[in-house]
């Protein structure tokens, strides 16, 4: 049993269907989405309707709000610009998804957020303390924890647990908690499979279609947009 895990696809199509098509290649039994499933890109109807006709089941992430209120102009103008875009259906949907999934795979209890079991808008770091995860999951029975958020990947063994942060479908960071940040040009998201030993942890990178992603920005009327696009370079 193997399970496909992606997040923060930030309303990026080119970059979904990208890693859509490399999980059903690489034969997943499943797939789950770890939020932020709009803002900070340009197709958040396509998106949205990408996940529902395939039917992948997808947890709240903090942009999925759209009421985040940035400090910055430019992300200010960029949240104003999703919500006055996103169709109310689309819009009904983000509103009513959890903030967490179990998953069953063989004996594993798997755990998906989106930021941490405590809140959406927290992040799982490769270093992050271990008593911090003890608060975090305190009175909760888990062998995996999964989340995305801070758009790096990593997997480390937390005791006879692990954790995994899958990064970010569309917008990959060089490092977390840097502003700006480095956006990389690839997509990021991750395999988990059952094993007699226990869980088996693949961490994936594929390149990004960078010309259709630009292509998609400048035909959006995505704000800032060239700014924001240098964000890749």
């Amino acid at each position: 049993m193997r399970l496909g895990l992606l997040s923060d696809v930030h309303a990026t199509l080119p970059a979904l269907d990208a890693v859509l098509t490399e999980l059903d290649r690489l034969g997943v039994d499943r797939i789950v989405c770890l939020g932020d499933i709009v803002d900070l890109g340009p197709q958040p109807n396509e998106v949205v309707a990408r996940l529902r006709e395939r039917d992948i089941p997808c947890i709240r992430g903090n942009h999925d709000t759209l009421d985040e209120g940035p400090a910055l102009p430019v992300l200010a103008a960029v949240e104003e610009w999703t919500r006055e875009r996103l169709l109310p259906e689309h819009a009904s949907w983000l509103a009513d998804l959890p903030e967490r999934r179990w998953e069953v795979l063989g004996d594993l209890r798997v755990l998906c957020v989106h930021g941490s079991p405590h809140g959406i808008a927290e992040g799982l770091l490769a270093d992050t303390p271990s008593h911090r995860i003890e608060q975090w999951t305190d009175g909760l029975e888990w062998d995996v924890l999964v989340a995305g958020h801070t758009h790096v990947a990593f997997t480390r063994r937390e005791g006879h647990r692990t954790l995994v942060n899958v990064g970010s479908a569309a917008q990959p960071f060089e490092r977390a908690l840097t502003v700006p940040p480095r956006v990389l040009p690839y997509c990021d998201f991750a395999v988990l499979e059952a094993r007699p030993g226990g869980p088996d942890v693949r961490l994936c990178r594929i390149p990004q279609p960078m010309e259709e992603v630009r292509a998609a920005y400048r035909a959006s009327g995505f704000p800032h947009c060239e700014q924001w696009l240098r964000t890749w370079d």
